[in-house]
């Protein structure tokens, strides 16, 4: 067998002594450290034990990862300058904030879509 190779498909053969509870449809499950591969057939896939997560290269789908302990610490949203794209409107794990002293603008009537970090603005009132 190759790892990502390609493969041939063919008619299975009747095997009458096979154990019906056969658990061959079961991830082979790998510790820390080992390959690991979850976007293949079923009897193909490669599971990380409990409290490991599968992590694969970023923007390459259906890559083999490796196992990797659980980061536990919760994650910050990302921080955007003046006149940079703010997302407060989104799950947690997307939001962008503005940074310490800009507020994050957003178009009125535009429900959802992303805002402008901006000073905020000074009212100054007039004499009447």
């Amino acid at each position: 067998r190759i790892e990502g190779a390609s493969g041939i498909c063919q008619k299975l053969e009747d095997d009458s002594e096979s154990d019906s509870d056969d658990n061959s449809t079961q991830p082979m499950v790998v510790g820390e450290g080992e390959k690991c591969q979850m976007t293949v057939s079923p009897q193909y896939q490669v599971d990380c034990e409990e409290g490991l997560d599968c992590v694969t290269p970023p923007n390459i789908l259906g890559a083999v990862g490796i196992c990797s302990k659980v980061e536990t610490k919760p994650a910050q949203p990302a921080l955007a300058g003046e006149g940079q794209e703010c997302k407060t409107n989104v799950p947690p794990n997307h939001q962008v904030h503005c940074e310490e002293g800009l507020v994050c603008l957003m178009p009125p009537d535009l429900r959802g879509t992303p805002g402008i970090c901006q000073k905020p603005e000074v009212k100054t009132e007039q004499p009447a």
